[in-house]
């Protein structure tokens, strides 16, 4: 009655397929230039043909279509948030082009809306690729590999790749924690349903539960690291071995210089 279906952001599904067996710095790179592009381009070609591959991707990694449509509904809310935000804020020295409950809607507001919120799409859903195809270990590792020459910079690559690897562990819990706490509550009578500022406040009785056994496990945390002998700034070793090989590479260069070439060719005047 009360079961959910889990959330796939933070949360590693251990599948047999080809990103899978893929090393996580392949990935990261043309992730990282699909990122920047994404800031820079106005093309709206280049956001459907990137969101597309990123879905396709997701699918053909084990995700079904259905659970994928299921996990994405709080983000189909975020997004639409995003675009009524900018629809009846965003440039309004353009033209009008109609007034929807008495509110002009302007061409370069439409325009905004809709890349702001194509853009978001992307950077989530590459959120979901990342996590989904590598465990938290892995990615703290990958940015740890990748990030290595900016030690000599005194940067604390290793202590960023723990944070990374801690936040990304933690996602799924404190989803379980939540999920776990608003069936307690449901047992025990409380109707979620009603009106938007209803739900919002029925949501705090679950939201400062959460915060507080968050920082409970922080606190226990901290104590667990520090009684295993962590010190930060020090040079750390990496529990498991990757490698970097002709897949690795050809992946990462092809995916990207394709990138780099859409790019190039649909955001040209």
């Amino acid at each position: 009655m009360f079961q959910s279906t889990p959330i796939l952001l933070g949360q590693y599904r251990p599948l047999d397929s080809f990103l899978h067996r893929l090393d996580a710095r392949a990935k990261i790179v043309p992730i990282t230039v699909v990122l920047v592009l994404a800031v820079l381009t106005q093309s709206l070609i280049f956001y459907v043909t990137v969101l597309l591959a990123l879905v396709a991707g997701l699918v053909f990694s084990g995700v079904g279509s259905k659970t994928l449509i299921n996990n994405l509904k709080p983000v189909f809310i975020l997004v639409g948030i995003t675009c009524l935000y900018h629809l009846f804020f965003s440039a309004r020295e353009s033209e009008i082009l109609f007034s929807l409950w008495g509110v002009n809607i302007r061409s370069g507001a439409v325009d905004m809306a809709v890349f702001y919120s194509l853009r978001l799409i992307i950077f989530i859903s590459v959120a979901f690729l990342v996590t989904l195809t590598n465990s938290p270990s892995e990615l703290g590792d990958a940015i740890a590999k990748l990030l290595r020459p900016l030690e000599k910079l005194r940067v604390p690559i290793s202590d960023l790749a723990l944070i990374l690897f801690i936040a990304l562990r933690f996602i799924p819990i404190l989803y379980e924690e939540f999920t776990a706490i608003k069936n307690a509550q449901m047992i025990r009578g409380v109707n979620f349903s009603g009106s938007i500022i209803s739900r919002l406040k029925k949501t705090t009785s679950i939201i400062i539960p959460v915060f507080v056994a968050a920082i409970q496990r922080a606190d226990e945390l901290a104590l667990a690291i520090e009684a295993r002998g962590y010190q930060s700034g020090r040079k750390k070793s990496f529990y498991s071995r990757s490698r970097f090989g002709l897949r690795e590479w050809s992946f990462a260069v092809l995916s990207s210089v394709l990138i780099f070439l859409l790019f190039i060719i649909l955001d040209s005047p």
